[in-house]
């Protein structure tokens, strides 16, 4: 499994999973039938109304979806195509911010190029390159990576804690198991979205609840608060 390790604004370093290349190759096939799909539909309402003739206006107007599709897509579904949304991959900056305008239109001008011979350059930069960028996403600075809402409680087992390991705050326990849940929600959304609004809130909320004053960046901080409640709560479990 290869992960590519992202430092978020916080200066807080994530590993996510890279998109498999099927992955990325089931995502584009989705995306090409849909385009094929569109162009049809839009031939046949063109025909109908008397619209498409031999000229070549008319044929770049039936072929606007297909020339603008990716492009489009990136943008409006913040790193996402259809295919990629249904194959749970998406877009995003090696430097942990969101994809911007400039960097989806970059890897959109150099697609062409990746396409070529069957998507074998795009295939090769992928395979070789080893952050899984294909020519576009180097010269963008972005990767494709997996979005999977379990892979944060999957990687990170909340509950096999270091019995030698001391809380760094020690009333993390007071909190709700409802509070908990929600602080375990914002940190996927994190993960998978890049959004860190919902950390945000949080870390605002939990620092407020607990009267706690701290310097740590706020996922940092969540997940602090995360590995104390969940080793405090197992130690009065045991000692019971």
């Amino acid at each position: 499994m290869e992960t590519v390790n992202i430092n978020t604004s916080q200066n807080v370093q994530i590993s996510y999973e890279l998109a498999g290349l099927s992955d990325r190759i089931y995502a584009y096939l989705l995306d090409a039938f849909i385009i094929g799909t569109a162009t049809l539909l839009l031939m046949m309402i063109l025909i109908f109304s008397g619209w498409l003739d031999s000229s070549p206006f008319s044929l770049i107007i039936a072929t606007i979806p297909a020339f603008l599709y990716h492009l489009v897509m990136e943008i409006s579904m913040n790193g996402q195509s259809v295919g990629k949304k249904v194959l749970k991959i998406k877009v995003v900056k090696l430097n942990g911010s969101q994809a911007t305008l400039g960097d989806y239109l970059l890897r959109w001008i150099i697609r062409p190029i990746d396409v070529m011979i069957y998507g074998g350059v795009a295939i090769l930069c992928i395979t070789l390159g080893g952050k899984g960028q294909r020519l576009g996403d180097m010269a963008a600075g972005t990767t494709v990576i997996k979005l999977r809402q379990s892979d944060f409680m999957q990687k990170h087992s909340l509950t096999s804690l270091d019995e030698h390991y001391v809380p760094v705050f020690d009333n993390a326990d007071q909190l709700e198991p409802e509070f908990i849940e929600l602080i375990e929600k914002a940190i996927n959304i994190k993960l998978t979205s890049l959004d860190e609004k919902p950390v945000t809130a949080m870390a605002f909320k939990t620092r407020q609840r607990l009267g706690i004053d701290t310097i740590l960046p706020d996922l940092k901080f969540l997940h602090t608060i995360l590995k104390d409640y969940h080793h405090l709560k197992v130690k009065e479990a045991t000692s019971i």
